[in-house]
């Protein structure tokens, strides 16, 4: 897989086969950091939701190495001062780590956020980056309608597939990945509507991530 970042407001995704949805283990996972900057943010809390018939999740604040702004912390709920006691960084990820085990990690963001953030991380800490697949619902859709060129953020999703927000605690980790948990089911059903069972990317263009568009 190759993820080309062609301009501040676009990425290409290329080389990507991803196949048998049916007999994947999956694990929807969010992140809060102290702002949107993959290289400079550092991680706050987590929220996972393993998928399955019983919907097993795990959640963990996280003492970052910077202070938290005074807009991240309204943005999140997550505050300077809950943070205070919190875990470090490599103490959460291991926990995570467990979880997931060897399940495909799912995220919204993912390719140009998330999945960098946390591989920064683990460096800062001298820890080993996951091996898992990934997957990011953005990318998904992109696959699924090559022909749309909206911004697939979370809010646009959920209006796509129709799932009341308001139901979830937002920019909560666990909230979040709750509620792309429920888009990513979504698309798998789309998916094998459609007659697929695997997703490929040559050259698809995804439109990035933008702090407003959450």
């Amino acid at each position: 897989m190759r993820i080309t970042f062609t301009s501040a407001e676009e990425y290409e995704l290329s080389g990507f086969h991803f196949g048998d949805f049916d007999e994947r283990e999956f694990v929807v996972f969010d992140l809060e950091a102290t702002g949107p900057d993959a290289e400079q943010d550092s991680v706050t809390q987590f929220g996972t939701v393993r998928v399955g018939d019983e919907e097993q999740t795990f959640e963990g604040l996280v003492k970052p190495w910077k202070s938290i702004p005074e807009k991240i912390e309204k943005l999140t709920g997550v505050t300077n001062q809950r943070v205070t006691e919190a875990e470090s960084f490599a103490v959460v990820f291991e926990r995570f780590r467990k979880f997931c085990g060897d399940a495909v990690l799912v995220t919204s963001c993912g390719y140009e956020y998330d999945f960098p953030l946390l591989e920064k991380e683990c460096a800062r800490s001298g820890l080993k980056k996951l091996p898992n697949e990934r997957l990011d619902t953005k990318a998904i859709f992109a696959m699924l309608h090559p022909d749309r060129g909206e911004t697939f953020s979370t809010n646009f999703l959920s209006e796509y597939y129709q799932i009341d927000r308001r139901v979830f605690n937002r920019h909560d980790a666990l909230g979040d990945a709750k509620l792309v948990a429920r888009i990513f089911y979504a698309e798998l059903k789309e998916a094998k509507a459609m007659g697929m069972n695997s997703l490929e990317a040559e050259g698809v263009r995804i439109k990035r991530f933008l702090l407003s568009s959450l």
